[in-house]
């Protein structure tokens, strides 16, 4: 059997913050980021990044009021 090699990502605070919302049920960072990615091709997501960059961004504490969460 292989040995498993992690590795780190660094992100910013609010990158980490937001995320959190995302790590639910006992899910580690590695199931949130393995669930993202079979539910979204690479190609997919890089369009819909580059359309979301053009909306003005509101504060996390605005996004979370919006979908009911804490």
């Amino acid at each position: 059997m292989a040995a498993t090699h992690y590795t780190t990502i660094s992100l910013k605070p609010e990158t980490a913050k937001a995320l959190q919302l995302y790590k639910t049920g006992g899910k580690t960072w590695d199931d949130v980021l393995q669930e993202f990615m079979d539910n979204f091709a690479p190609e997919e997501f890089v369009r819909w990044a580059a359309e979301e960059l053009k909306r003005p961004g509101i504060p996390l504490s605005e996004f979370k009021r919006r979908h009911g969460l804490r």
